[in-house]
C-alpha cells in the first residue's frame, strides 16, 4: 500500500482524493495546508482517515509520496523538497514555470530513484492512444487545436483582482494553465519542437489571457493553437492528412475523435467518450504502477514531453515579448 499525502485544498485536489480512493494499493493518510483547519475541513468533507498538517516536515514522516495541487509558481521548491527526501511525486501541470527548474527536478528524481509525474491526463487516457494510432496510420502534415474555455475568475479579473491562476508570478495565466493542454497534446502526438511563434493578448500584470500559438515539430508537421479563457469555443480540433481529417473535440478530454477519409465512399471511424468517464483515475494508475514496478523508463519518457512542454511555453511568453515585422 503506498501512503500519498496532499498539498492544496481546491477542487482539484477533491477530485483527486475521490480517484485515488478507487485505487487498491493507494492510501491518502495526510493532508497539508498553511492553515491546518482548511486540511481538517478537507479530511471531514471527503470522509478520509487521515491526519492534517501545516508544515512539510510532518507529511514527510507520514508519507510515501505526494501529490502537489499548489500555485504553478509553488511546483519547484515544493516538488524539489519532497523529491530529496525520497518520496514519490504527482506533480499538477505545468510541471514548473521554467525549463531549467523542470529539468533540475527530472535529474534529482533520477538520482534518488523516485517517480516524479506531472498530472496530465489526455495522455492517460484510453482515446488518446486512439487518437496516437491513427495519427501514426494517417501520417499528418497538419494540425489545428482550439482550447478556449471562459474563465470562471473573469468576475474578478475585470474587477482588476488578478488571484491564483491570473497572479503574474504565482499563475502567469492562460499561458502556463490552459495553453498547455494542447502544446502537450502536440508534443505527444507529433514529438519534439523545433520553431515557436506566437503573439497574445496579456493582463497589467503580464498574465495571459489569449494566445495564438503556430509550433514547427522536429518531422516539420505545423500546429496551429487557438487558447483563450475569455471565450467559450465552438470549433473542433482537427489533424490534416492526404487521405484523410482527424476530428475530435476537447484537447484535454478527447470527448469525441473521428476519422473522416476524403473519399465519400469510404467509412469513418469514431470513438465517443463514456460521459461517466473519470479523467483522473487513469493517471493515477499510471503513478502508483511505475511506483510498484520502478519502471523509470516510463517516467523518463513522460517527463520528455512534460520538459519539452515547459520549454515550449517558455519560449511562447519570450516570442510574445518581441516586436515583430509590419
Amino acid at each position: 500500500m503506498i501512503k500519498i499525502g496532499t498539498i492544496g485544498t481546491s477542487k482539484i485536489t477533491e477530485d483527486f482524493i475521490n480517484s485515488a480512493s478507487k485505487n487498491p494499493n493507494l492510501k491518502v493518510v495526510c493532508c497539508y495546508s498553511r492553515d491546518k483547519q482548511k486540511a481538517r475541513e478537507l479530511i471531514n468533507k471527503n470522509k478520509l482517515y487521515a491526519i492534517a498538517v501545516d508544515s512539510f516536515e510532518k507529511l514527510v514522516d507520514e508519507i510515501d509520496a505526494v501529490y502537489i495541487a499548489s500555485p504553478n509558481g509553488l511546483h519547484y521548491e515544493q516538488a524539489k523538497y519532497f523529491l530529496q527526501q525520497q518520496k514519490h511525486v504527482l506533480l499538477e501541470k505545468p510541471l514548473t514555470l521554467e525549463y531549467q527548474q523542470a529539468c533540475e527536478l527530472f535529474e534529482i528524481a533520477a538520482i534518488n530513484n523516485v517517480i516524479l509525474m506531472e498530472a496530465y491526463k489526455t495522455a492517460h487516457l484510453p482515446q488518446f492512444s486512439n487518437l496516437f494510432k491513427a495519427v501514426n496510420l494517417l501520417n499528418p502534415f497538419m494540425a489545428s487545436f482550439n482550447m478556449n474555455q471562459y474563465s470562471s475568475r473573469m468576475v474578478n479579473i475585470k474587477q482588476g483582482i488578478y488571484d491564483s491562476v491570473f497572479d503574474g508570478k504565482l499563475g502567469k495565466g492562460s499561458t502556463y494553465d490552459m495553453l498547455i493542454y494542447p502544446v502537450e497534446l502536440a508534443i505527444a502526438l507529433f514529438g519534439p519542437i523545433k520553431e515557436v511563434k506566437s503573439m497574445g493578448m496579456k493582463l497589467p500584470n503580464g498574465s495571459g489571457l489569449n494566445d495564438i500559438v503556430l509550433l514547427k515539430h522536429e518531422n516539420e508537421i505545423l500546429v496551429n493553437i487557438t487558447c483563450s479563457k475569455t471565450s467559450v469555443g465552438r470549433i473542433k480540433s482537427e489533424i490534416l492528412a492526404d487521405h484523410a481529417t482527424i476530428v475530435f473535440d476537447n484537447c484535454i478530454n478527447l470527448k469525441e475523435i473521428k476519422v473522416i477519409k476524403n473519399k465519400e465512399d469510404e467509412e469513418s471511424i469514431s470513438y465517443i467518450q463514456n460521459e461517466e468517464q473519470d479523467l483522473f483515475e487513469y493517471e493515477i494508475s499510471v503513478f502508483v504502477k511505475m511506483i510498484l514496478t520502478n519502471d523509470y523508463k516510463l517516467r523518463d519518457y513522460l517527463l520528455d514531453i512534460s520538459c519539452e512542454a515547459v520549454k515550449v511555453l517558455n519560449l511562447v511568453e519570450k516570442n510574445q515579448k518581441e516586436i515583430g515585422e509590419i
